[in-house]
């Protein structure tokens, strides 16, 4: 662009800007493109281009004014259609097309082709039957293809210019670097050679339609500027940043543009203003240190370059560091009664301190956490014993039957009559056995009885002078324990909460004394409490997409039997985990199964061994347990004026 004024370089920008065709130009028409009658000359106007849904066909409808006529042909490789309008002039909004595809169409185009024609370039997504029809003020085309999209027409992407958030820049806030990527700005596709950085910025000017103040230090040339099709306020940003430019916009939306060292001395000029916040949910003094950090600095004139470079670092977004010789103008306080900031600074940055206070004060979310343990024990018990004894009236040797003592029986009266009709009166024994005389006496398993037998037998039979008697004790035992608790607690995002329900179980350590100075010291006691019963502690983390980060800490616990010192055993099972949960979705932190199996066998050497006939002579036991522990949390976060979920 050598070689013209700067107000004629702003106009080809604007021009450009409008139709957005130098990337891309128009297809060139083939050698049998019909050319208008009266070359040069315009009767009519292109006032709007629409594209509308209709039945299996988008409907591409042209305004127009006065007289024109169309005339149409395709192209391929890309696949489009070039319609010509002769004899009018372009009138339309120069919006750039969103690129969404509607009934096939990719691509809308649109420029003043000659004098007396408009051109028209539809591109397709391939090859499609379309028809051209002329009508009262308007050229209609009917493209067969899905009919199922948004309308759009040649003012849809042209809104209305908004002021620009706040900023957390700890400088003099630049409007474009506040801007994020996804601006929904106006687009613009411009290309620029060795032109004034002024000339740039008033063609920016024009294509917004914002007020653009440029301060007396800008001044520069921009070797090489290439946009393709970018929002105007980004890529306003990134033409300031190449030199070393900054931009500011006041209340009344005027954006001023100037270079990082005067809009550092302009704010160390500012007097000082106060302004106070009330916070709704953050703590003021928590905020202090935050905004403290925030506030403008004037800095020495010998440090002015260095204040310059520390304003650029923040503006491309790396740390603001505190040059040496600069001081903080402005103060913060805060009162807790009030939870209110008392913010002193200049004008201009007030208002980005506020919208960045404002920013941090946001409702914290609440997160209701439930929880469930449980704890169930399974435990089996078989057990079949057999016992045998094998005695004489006067030889036994039995610790199950006691009998009377042999040696000391006497006749007595049973019955009254004065006539001794029974032996004895003689204190019952359990073992009499004489030395000699080749007699016999046994016992079998005789200390092994099955403990709380359901079923017990006995059978006794006479084997010539001998009494065989046999036991019989059967068990069979099922039992099962199912034991559930469900905590749940309520928090803040990021603070931890805990819970807990059970005992306090008095442990006592007992200090023998020690010798101090000759003397023995007497014993002291100590007693220290435990708890036992069930905790939860959790500390949840919300993130963006409502998910939950949670760390967990569950744990159930109880008292068994004392020891031998007297303090009783804790039982205790306990999980610790971090994970990652979505809103309402329940998770397992834990899971734990105990299998014990127990198997005793007793009962006569070698004879318990035997095959078949080997069970009459032992007795077998099994004892099977089976403990399982599962722990399970649903998390759910509270919106606004929800309360939690009861349990269930």
């Amino acid at each position: 662009m050598t070689g013209f004024s700067p107000w004629r370089r702003a106009a080809l920008v604007l021009a450009m800007a409008a139709a957005p065709l130098a990337a891309a130009p128009l297809a060139a028409a083939p050698a049998s493109a019909p050319a208008s009658a009266d070359s040069g000359r315009t009767t009519g106007a292109v006032t709007s281009i629409r594209i509308l849904p209709g039945k299996q066909r988008a409907e591409v409808i042209i305004g127009t004014e006065g007289a024109v006529t169309p005339s149409d042909f395709t192209l391929s490789e890309p696949h489009r259609v070039i319609v010509d309008l002769q004899g009018a002039a372009l009138q339309a909004s120069p919006a750039l097309y969103d690129k969404v595809a509607r009934g096939g169409i990719t691509n809308v185009r649109m420029a003043q082709y000659r004098p007396d024609v408009v051109r028209l370039v539809l591109e397709f997504d391939g090859p499609r039957p379309y028809t051209v029809q002329r009508g009262e003020g308007e050229v209609r085309l009917a493209v067969a293809g899905p009919a199922e999209f948004a309308p759009w027409s040649s003012s849809a992407t042209a809104p209305a210019p908004v002021r620009a958030e706040a900023t957390d820049r700890a400088v003099a806030p630049a409007l474009p670097t506040r801007l994020q990527p996804g601006s929904d700005k106006p687009r613009i596709s411009v290309t620029y050679v060795d032109a004034d950085i002024r000339d740039v910025i008033a063609a920016f000017a024009a294509f917004s339609g914002r007020t653009i103040v440029v301060g007396r230090a800008v001044a520069g040339t921009v070797p090489y500027l290439d946009i393709k099709d970018k929002p105007w306020d980004i890529a306003l940003r990134a033409v300031l940043e190449s030199q070393q430019l900054a931009a500011s916009e006041d209340a009344s939306g005027i954006i001023r543009v100037d270079s990082y060292v005067n809009i550092l001395a302009r704010q160390a000029s500012e007097p000082l203003e106060t302004r106070s916040l009330r916070l709704n949910y953050s703590s003021a003094t928590a905020l202090m240190p935050t905004v403290r950090s925030l506030l403008s600095r004037d800095c020495s004139p010998g440090s002015a370059q260095q204040g310059a470079a520390a304003l650029q670092t923040g503006a491309t977004g790396g740390q603001a560091a505190i040059p040496q010789g600069c001081i903080v103008r402005g103060s913060v306080m805060s009162d807790s009664l009030t939870n209110s900031l008392f913010i002193t600074d200049v004008p201009s940055r007030l208002d980005d301190l506020q919208s960045f206070v404002r920013s941090l004060d946001i409702r914290t979310p609440q997160v209701a956490i439930k929880a469930k343990i449980i704890l169930v024990n399974r435990r089996q018990i078989e057990d079949l014993g057999l016992r045998y004894d094998l005695s004489t009236a006067q030889n036994f040797f039995s610790q199950v039957i006691a009998r009377p003592d042999p040696l000391t029986l006497r006749p007595i009266d049973t019955n009254g009559d004065g006539v001794p009709d029974a032996v004895g009166g003689a204190p019952a024994v359990q073992n009499v056995f004489t030395v000699g005389g080749g007699q016999v006496a046994a016992v079998a398993n005789a200390a092994a009885r099955v403990a709380n037998p359901t079923l017990s037998l006995m059978f006794s039979a006479a084997v010539g002078q001998y009494d065989l008697t046999t036991f019989l004790d059967a068990l069979a035992e099922t039992s099962l324990a199912d034991v559930q608790a469900e905590p749940s607690i309520v928090t803040l995002n990021n603070r931890p909460a805990q819970i807990f329900a059970g005992d306090q179980i008095p442990f006592r350590q007992v200090d023998a004394g020690a010798l101090t100075g000759g003397a023995a010291q007497p014993a002291r006691a100590i007693t220290q409490l435990v708890d036992a019963g069930i905790r939860l502690a959790v500390t949840p983390q919300v993130s963006a997409n409502r998910m939950i980060t949670m760390t967990i800490r569950a744990e159930n616990s109880s008292a068994s039997q004392a020891t031998s010192d007297g303090n009783p055993l804790i039982n205790r099972q306990e999980a610790t985990n971090q994970l990652l949960v979505a809103d309402g979705e329940t998770a397992v932190i834990g899971g734990l199964t105990v299998t014990s199996v127990q198997s005793v066998r007793t009962g006569i050497p070698y004879l318990k061994d035997l095959p078949l006939i080997g069970a009459l002579f032992r007795r077998q036991s099994r004892q099977e347990e089976k403990r399982d522990l599962l722990l399970l949390i649903t998390p759910h976060i509270l919106d606004e004026g929800e309360a939690a979920p009861r349990n269930r």
